[in-house]
């Protein structure tokens, strides 16, 4: 076949044929600028070529049909965005064919991951996370150089990474490192360069092999210590003010002023988890006293080598010994030291934690006003149960406490004593009542000296006086009497004449245990006998007959 022969066979593929349906262009072009067949795609080629806006193809179209052989490059349409990859191919002296094919999108992508790999370059460069890659033995393979816990990437690479974690015993992890899924959020403990040990929080994936042998894995982590060290702090910080929040609510919400100070300390030995709590106050001219005790009891002699520290210091106090461990911290009111609280946790190797310590200073103040609501309750109710001027009971608290006594279920015997002053009025009369006030002052002072345990003194009102003489039978009645009659000499010196001596009269009324008799019909028996004294004669005592009997009274005058 001659040579316009195969030319028309090449129209053929090239318009009708095979090559009709490439899906990029081909031309069948000449020298001379002229275009012999194309198929449909490449028409816009075609009209380009045409019209001159293709110098660099008819000047490859002119190298090919000169003899340089076949040829290629690539020309990009700026307008489109598309990229042709261009093959020239000598057909005969004057001909050449141009197959184009359309590799926008491989040079897109090639493009666009040269761009993320330096993205990502960039990212691990900058970022503060640590990136790195394991290889099948476990070592690091790679590492980046940022976010490296103060290492040297080459001083992680070819290491193995498990060497560096921190495993606590007996406790089994997920590591990263060597991870056969993707994980994701997973912690470990990791050794920094420093020696000390990091919270990291680690993504990672595992790496496979063109057969689907594992080889490694990479990811990515992020150190969260500082992270965790504020949320442990917070979560402290909450749990302090739960607890608090539950010791001063247990203060506050007890309506007794007595039990108050009971609640404090049950609530401060649950929330610390001591084995004992004592509450002490400073009472004026005797120093610390014990308030409350729960639990086990603290130590004297710890109480005792604490005592000054305490003092002497508001910040906590702890003493270590071997049978245990002692927190102590001041109490004050207004800045003023009030009392102490001691905590006690026992056992060889007890110690009191900074958060344990934290709490105790929390809710110091409140223990200090809680010891100070107590002290001005009893005040309070000391002031209405005394008398003034003696310190001893009054007629209301006095009744009460007779009254109680006597319904004490199973009591003994007891007596009640009526002391009356003699010529008391001559007293304020001749000498004045600041006289007559240290008169009444000196009778509470012997009445308080013969009391003996178990008895209650007061006074009822003017120059009346009374004594509850506890466990005092009709056969002790009458020494008792004689040793307060015995004392009288030392009302002499507040006489208002020596013809009117002050001195003392005695009515007295033994309880009989199973006689039911009430607190007034008491009271009455020993009235009587105190009338009927201050009517024959003073200076005597006189025992009322039983209850229920007209007996004779026992009596006898006080010589002076």
């Amino acid at each position: 076949m001659g040579e316009d022969g195969s030319v028309a066979d090449l129209v053929h593929l090239i318009e009708d044929g095979p090559l009709a349906d490439h899906p990029g262009p081909v031309l069948l072009v000449g020298t001379d600028g002229g275009v012999l067949a194309r198929n449909i795609p490449g028409a816009p080629f075609a009209h380009r070529f045409l019209g001159g806006e293709l110098p660099a193809v008819t000047a490859m179209v002119a190298a090919v049909t000169a003899g340089t052989g076949s040829q290629s490059f690539k020309i990009s349409d700026e307008d489109t965005g598309s990229t042709l990859d261009l093959a020239a191919i000598p057909v005969s002296g004057h001909l050449a064919l141009l197959v184009g094919r359309d590799v926008s999108l491989d040079h897109n992508l090639r493009a666009a991951l040269v761009d993320s790999r330096q993205r990502y370059k960039d990212l691990v460069e900058i970022s503060s996370d640590f990136a790195w890659e394991t290889g099948p033995t476990g070592q690091f393979v790679f590492v980046s150089t940022a976010g490296a816990l103060g290492y040297d990437p080459d001083e992680l690479v070819g290491r193995p990474a498990g060497q560096f974690l921190v495993v606590p015993e007996g406790l089994e992890i997920v590591s990263p490192f060597d991870t056969r899924e993707p994980v994701q959020g997973v912690e470990v403990r990791f050794r920094r360069a420093d020696g000390g040990v990091s919270t990291l929080e680690a993504s990672a994936a595992p790496l496979f092999d063109d057969k689907g042998r594992w080889s490694g894995a990479r990811g990515v982590c992020r150190d969260m210590t500082e992270a965790r060290l504020r949320d442990a702090a917070l979560t402290r910080a909450r749990s302090r003010e739960r607890l608090t929040t539950y010791i001063v609510r247990a203060i506050r919400d007890e309506i007794e002023p007595d039990r108050m100070l009971d609640a404090a300390a049950e609530a401060l030995t649950r929330a610390l988890s001591a084995d004992g709590c004592a509450l002490y106050r400073i009472v004026p001219g005797a120093g610390l006293d014990l308030a409350v005790g729960i639990g086990q009891s603290v130590p004297e002699r710890v109480v005792d080598d604490l005592r000054e520290a305490i003092v002497d210091t508001r910040e906590p106090v702890v003493a270590e010994i071997e049978e245990g461990a002692a927190l102590a911290h001041q109490l004050s009111y207004h800045q003023e030291m009030n009392g102490t609280v001691v905590l006690w946790r026992a056992g060889t190797g007890a110690f009191w934690d900074e958060e344990e310590v934290g709490l105790l200073v929390e809710v110091a103040d409140q223990l200090g006003i809680a010891l100070q609501q107590v002290a001005a309750h009893e005040h309070l109710r000391t002031l209405s149960s005394t008398d003034a001027m003696t310190g001893l009971l009054n007629r209301r608290a006095f009744d009460e406490a007779i009254g109680d006594r006597l319904g004490r279920h199973g009591f003994g015997p007891g007596t009640l004593a009526y002391v009356d002053l003699d010529n008391f009025k001559k007293v304020n009369d001749t000498r004045g009542h600041q006289v007559g006030d240290r008169a009444l002052i000196r009778v509470a002072d012997i009445l308080k000296r013969q009391a003996t345990p178990g008895d209650f003194v007061a006074r009822l009102g003017g120059d009346e006086f009374a004594v509850w003489m506890e466990g005092v039978g009709i056969e002790d009645a009458p020494d008792r009497a004689e040793n307060i009659l015995e004392s009288v000499r030392e009302l002499l010196p507040f006489s208002g004449s020596p013809e009117h001596p002050l001195g003392l009269s005695i009515g007295m009324a033994v309880v009989d245990p199973g006689s039911g008799e009430t607190r007034d019909e008491l009271v009455a028996r020993a009235d009587a006998v105190m009338y009927e004294i201050k009517h024959g004669g003073k200076g005597w005592y006189r025992i009322a007959a039983p209850a229920g009997t007209t007996a004779s009274t026992q009596e006898r005058r006080h010589s002076r």
